[in-house]
């Protein structure tokens, strides 16, 4: 019994530390061992999947994928739902193809600027399953990345809105009147206006007194005349007297 402890303890240990151990598989040219070979545009990609359906399915189970994400993966291809990008150097996992049949890679590095399409399948563990078919082999690989986090806005804040009290109407200036000029000390006084008052000329009123006086005289002679003669003379009615 202590022989087989001392004998499994260094490959327990070994077992343990291979993982740590493991360094990426580096691959220096690709298209040696294609899946599905070169594609110069993505209508000669589409063609490609959809000839070799058995070999691009069996990639995707290689890769892990399960049945609805498989279809998902192909309804894009289909409906050009791709995008043209440079692949990431490191990759998870990539699929190839020798003797007939499809094999699996995983933690690989390829050449820098690599050219292909990517493909995204959102995962619901907040994570994206990132797809690509490089331009030179269409070695299906895949890299499990987390899903870009979007900063949350803090909710807007409602302001209650101010009441601004109306603005009076602009009052039009009063012209100022000027204060009435003030008359010297030393200015003679303006002389008082008197109305005359309507009265009869002086002649006028001597007449009208003497006609009262003389009628009784001018009377008494009528008479005498009248009596010599016979004939009664008009009787002479007196003049008026003015109020």
């Amino acid at each position: 019994m202590v022989y087989k402890a001392i004998f499994l303890a260094p490959l327990m240990v070994a077992l343990a530390a291979g993982p740590a151990l493991a360094k990426p598989t580096v691959i220096a040219e690709l298209g040696t061992a294609p899946l599905l070979g070169e594609s110069t545009s993505t209508a000669q990609m589409q063609a490609r999947v959809a000839h070799n359906e058995g070999v691009v399915s069996a990639a995707a189970t290689r890769l892990g994928l399960s049945s609805g994400e498989y279809a998902q993966f192909r309804e894009a291809v289909a409906t050009s739902r791709v995008a043209w990008v440079t692949v990431p150097r490191h990759l998870d996992a990539m699929t190839w193809q020798g003797g007939g049949r499809v094999y699996v890679l995983h933690d690989v590095i390829i050449p820098a600027k690599t050219h292909g399409w990517e493909v995204d399948l959102p995962q619901r563990n907040g994570h994206v399953l990132a797809l690509y078919m490089p331009a030179a082999c269409g070695n299906l690989s895949l890299v499990r990345r987390a899903a870009p986090v979007i900063a949350a806005h803090a909710p807007l804040r409602r302001v209650a809105a101010l009441k601004v009290a109306p603005v009076a109407a602009p009052i039009a200036a009063v012209a100022a009147v000027p204060p009435p000029a003030a008359v010297p000390n030393d200015a003679p006084a303006a002389a008082p206006v008197q109305v005359a008052q309507a009265e009869f000329p002086p002649a006028a009123a001597g007449a009208h007194h003497a006609a009262f006086f003389l009628a009784p005289l001018l009377f008494g002679l009528a008479a005498l005349a009248g009596g010599g003669g016979g004939q009664s003379a008009p009787a002479v009615v007196p003049a008026a007297k003015c109020p």
